[in-house]
């Protein structure tokens, strides 16, 4: 049976010091593993279910974008079409990953163990065997094919995102999980909403990413927050705000934690004892609400996200900020990913040029305002 790296070896070798081994640690609870082979490491058999054409389709990615993840980290600088492969990097990780699959499966589970255990309670199903528990034997299949179908518009909504390196400081190092990627928004997060605050077109959003031991991108909403100057694309951070985005690193790993210098264990046990309180299970994305009526039920299901343990300096609110918390960012350009979604399951020709498309959709919006 096939093992698919649902983190790719070409990724985690960064923080390797030999290029075949890292230091790792799992949690829940904490064991310290010391130096592992990375071909080892965030993978699983047959994770993407022999479906060729994903396997393709991340193969090919990971052919073009492991050479620009390369040049970035050793220049510490990048250009526009470097940016946009990071940031369909930064994407493409925030949906292959185990854990991100597991997330996508909350819900169907969930209905799933409801309509099972109605049944059952009616006799229409027998009970389990003895020692079965119901949630170990509910699974579902195709959650990875279906989170990399939504990649596309998630990747169009990056592009009115600012993004930079942010350098750690002298003596610190980045920490790097099995699933890499945290997002947030402290624009909202005293929003009192049942509506998620984390979609990609929130007004509000980040996202991080830790690319080497020293470099961490950052993608931002440039109307709300400020990094460092306006033309800086490289901004050093202090010791205090590297332990910030390690927590953060913390609370989004799915069962693992990575990192390059294997003399730094005793600071990186310290931070897992002190922030591995804000890790969630994955099951609470979703709340059941009672409803008045007993035989009704409001489910409430959420994005996964991450909670900043304290104010860091680096990434600070603009002073003049003209959206409120839960606003879109760009309308237009939501609308833009959604038709170019659309275009493309109604259409799915292979030979299609994204670029294409968008042009042709934007045609259309211009004819349709001259009318």
């Amino acid at each position: 049976m096939p093992s698919d790296h649902f983190v790719p070896q070409h990724y985690l070798r960064h923080f390797s010091s030999d290029n075949k081994r890292i230091v790792a640690a799992t949690l829940t609870p904490y064991r310290f593993l010391g130096q592992v082979p990375i071909e080892g490491q965030c993978q699983a058999n047959n994770f993407y279910e022999l479906n060729t054409t994903l396997n393709q389709m991340l193969w090919c990615s990971e052919n073009d974008i492991a050479p620009v993840l390369v040049s970035v980290i050793h220049k510490k600088d990048f250009n526009l079409h470097e940016a946009n492969a990071l940031k369909l990097l930064a994407v493409i990780f925030h949906m292959r990953t185990r854990k991100a699959a597991e997330c996508a499966k909350v819900f169907p589970k969930y209905m799933a163990k409801e309509f099972i255990q109605n049944a059952m309670r009616r006799g229409e199903l027998p009970p389990l065997p003895e020692g079965n528990v119901l949630e170990e034997v509910i699974d579902f299949s195709g959650a990875s094919g279906f989170l990399m179908s939504q990649m596309i518009p998630c990747w169009i909504e990056t592009q009115t995102l600012d993004c930079k390196l942010v350098e750690s400081a002298p003596g610190v190092e980045f920490i790097t999980s099995d699933n890499p990627v945290s997002i947030l928004n402290q624009f909202c997060v005293d929003m009192k909403s049942l509506h998620s605050s984390v979609g990609f077109s929130k007004a509000g959003f980040q996202l991080l990413m830790p690319i080497s031991p020293n470099l961490c991108l950052i993608c931002y909403d440039a109307k709300v927050y400020k990094l460092g100057n306006r033309r800086d694309r490289v901004v050093r951070i202090s010791a205090n705000d590297v332990e910030i985005v390690n927590a953060l690193q913390i609370q989004t790993a799915d069962t693992s934690i990575y990192w390059h210098d294997i003399n730094l264990r005793s600071g990186i046990e310290r931070i897992v004892g002190h922030y591995s309180g804000l890790r969630v299970p994955l099951t609470d994305i979703l709340r059941v609400i009672p409803c008045t009526n007993a035989n009704e039920e409001l489910l409430h299901l959420t994005a996964p996200s991450v909670k900043l343990p304290k104010v860091w300096d680096f990434c600070r609110y603009r002073r003049h900020i003209f959206c409120k918390p839960g606003d879109r960012r760009e309308p237009l350009w939501t609308q833009l990913a959604q038709d170019l979604t659309n275009d493309i399951e109604h259409n799915p020709n292979p030979d299609r040029d994204i670029y294409a498309r968008m042009e042709n959709i934007i045609n259309q919006y211009e004819l349709a305002a001259r009318r």
